[in-house]
């Protein structure tokens, strides 16, 4: 036992009985109580390690008011010891089906009395570490879910602040059409897009990837949302910001904060006359811009670009004139390691799809790829599909 010591309670309706029992008891170096068969109040036991009911005058008193006890110890554990008149085997039966833990039958040495409350009361000490444990167990389990449950609300305020800085419709722009879809892998996410009109002729769109996902990474997409700066206003004038000179600027502001971890991000941006068609972009790091003209094979653009956030670089801007019925897509990395009817995962494999499909609408193409290409992985990483189309006039 620990180094409290054990309060054995003697019970018993025979007070001749009371002083031979507590003598044994008291020179063992037990401290001893004695209770008669009365109808034990709930708090009893309460205190005490050990209760032995003496059966020795009264077999149904004894076992009955065993069977009470035993139905009182729902939330502890106090091991009862029978004391028995007899070696009969019935007594025996009888007692362990009362609740008793073991029964000592007469006639035994005190020495046998003692041994096996000894025993009785390692069973407890061992039974209140378990229960100790458990309850250990059950407070931490509790804490964990307080903690999970915040983090939770935590994510769900990260996924609607991520979801309110998202387009909540594309913009109505005259032989222009948009679509777009967008997957993230868990509550919040790494991609980021957007589109918006600039003036009467100019739409801008990007499609952003911060490394990774989760709370980081959706608190990137909301730099970039807050950095990119399409349009200088000054007075009643106002200046379109080129696309190298936009990413040239979040660059700088990326690197200028000095993280220890660096923010790694990937970006297209473009700029678009539909008056003309005519499409300006710049690159950073990001998945080539892939066109689908309306004749002929599709093909990625491609242009040199870094990784914003890593450090001061330059970013070429590239311009190509859309046609219409050509379709142009921009999507992040989460559809690289696709494969499509046997071609080489990823570049190959969305070039071969689109070519196939090359005469749908673009809402309709977007689809394709969302089924046919995202649809194929376990999705691991979010996925951005982001694809215009130059209306026929």
């Amino acid at each position: 036992m620990s180094a409290a010591v054990p309060r054995v309670l003697f019970c018993t309706d025979n007070s001749a009985r009371v002083g031979e029992v507590r003598a044994h008891l008291e020179h063992a170096g037990f401290v001893s109580g004695f209770a008669g068969f009365a109808e034990p109040d709930r708090t009893e036991l309460n205190g005490w390690h050990l209760a032995v009911i003496d059966a020795a005058v009264n077999v149904p008193a004894a076992l009955e008011f065993c069977r009470r006890l035993r139905n009182r110890l729902t939330d502890t554990f106090v091991p009862l010891l029978v004391l028995a008149d007899e070696p009969l085997a019935t007594v025996r039966l009888a007692a362990f089906d009362h609740g008793a833990d073991a029964v000592l039958s007469q006639p035994f040495a005190p020495r046998e009395l003692v041994t096996q409350i000894l025993a009785l009361l390692r069973v407890k000490e061992s039974h209140d570490r378990s229960a100790e444990k458990t309850a250990e167990v059950s407070r931490i389990n509790k804490r964990l879910q307080a903690a999970h449950q915040q983090i939770d609300q935590e994510l769900d305020l990260a996924r609607r602040l991520q979801q309110s800085f998202l387009p909540q419709a594309l913009p109505q722009v005259p032989r222009l059409r948009f679509a777009v879809q967008y997957l993230l892998c868990g509550r919040v996410g790494g991609d980021f897009y957007d589109v918006f009109r600039l003036d009467e002729h100019h739409v801008g769109f990007y499609v952003a990837d911060a490394m990774g996902h989760g709370v980081p990474a959706s608190l990137l997409t909301i730099f970039v949302k807050r950095g990119v700066r399409a349009k200088e206003i000054f007075g009643s004038q106002y200046r379109l910001v080129p696309p190298a000179e936009v990413l040239d600027r979040l660059n700088r502001d990326l690197v200028e904060l000095a993280l220890s971890e660096h923010p790694f991000i990937t970006m297209v941006y473009a700029l678009l006359d539909f008056r003309d068609g005519t499409l300006r972009f710049a690159r950073a790091g990001h998945p080539h811009p892939l066109l689908v003209p309306r004749s002929g094979e599709p093909r990625l653009l491609e242009v040199r670009g870094s990784l914003l956030g890593v450090f001061e670089t330059d970013f070429p801007e590239l311009s190509v004139r859309l046609r219409p019925g050509d379709k142009l897509v921009i999507y992040s990395d989460g559809i690289d390691n696709v494969s499509y009817e046997g071609h080489a995962p990823g570049a190959a494999s969305l070039l071969a799809c689109a070519a196939r499909h090359r005469s749908l609408a673009v809402p309709d193409l977007i689809e394709v790829f969302r089924r046919d290409l995202a649809g194929s992985l376990e999705q691991a990483d979010d996925l951005t599909l982001l694809g215009l189309e130059i209306c026929p006039t």
